[in-house]
C-alpha cells in the first residue's frame, strides 16, 4: 500500500420509478449489479416503515438531546420501540376504527391507538425509585432561600 490518505469513493445509483416524479438516489461505497439495485428498491418501503413507526408512533421526533451519549441511545432505543411496534402491529389482530373501517389493516397506528384505550398493567412490580440521578446539588440553596424568578406582566391578566 502506499502511504497516505485513504481516498473514500462511493457511487450514486439513480431509480427512475414512473410513480414518482423524482428518481431515488442510492449512494452506497459497494459497487453494485443492475439486478441487486432492482431488489432493494422494491424493498425500499418496508425498510422505512421502522423509522417512520419511531419518528410519529413513539414520539421520537419531539426528543431533543445533546449529550454525546444521548445522541446515540434516542435514536437506537426508538428504531427498537419502533421495529417492536412494527412487529406487534403485524401480528395482532386488525382493529377497526369504527363502524365504518370495513377492511381493517395492521397499522403501528392503529395498534398504539388501540394500547392507548387500555390501562397500564397494574400487575407489573414497579421499583420506588427508577434510577439515581447523578448531578450534585447540596450546594444550592433550597426552599424559601432559594432564589425567585421575577415575573413581568407582559400579557394582560398577569400579576407580577
Amino acid at each position: 500500500m502506499i502511504p497516505g490518505p485513504q481516498v473514500k469513493t462511493f457511487r450514486v445509483y439513480a431509480i427512475y420509478d414512473p410513480a414518482y416524479s423524482t428518481p431515488w438516489l442510492l449512494a452506497t461505497p459497494l459497487h453494485l449489479k443492475a439486478a441487486t439495485v432492482k431488489a432493494m428498491y422494491q424493498d425500499r418501503w418496508p425498510v422505512e416503515q421502522v423509522p417512520l413507526s419511531a419518528k410519529q408512533m413513539v414520539g421520537a421526533h419531539r426528543q431533543f438531546v445533546h449529550a454525546d451519549e444521548s445522541i446515540q441511545r434516542l435514536p437506537e432505543l426508538a428504531l427498537l420501540a419502533g421495529s417492536i411496534q412494527s412487529y406487534l402491529a403485524a401480528t395482532f389482530p386488525a382493529t377497526p376504527t369504527g363502524f365504518w373501517d370495513r377492511q381493517p389493516r395492521r397499522t403501528p397506528g392503529r395498534f398504539r391507538r388501540l394500547l392507548m384505550g387500555k390501562p397500564f398493567p397494574q400487575s407489573y412490580p414497579l421499583p420506588e425509585q427508577i434510577r439515581k440521578k447523578a448531578s450534585v446539588t447540596g450546594h444550592l440553596p433550597k426552599g424559601s432561600l432559594a432564589p425567585r424568578q421575577k415575573v413581568t406582566a407582559s400579557a394582560p391578566g398577569v400579576v407580577p
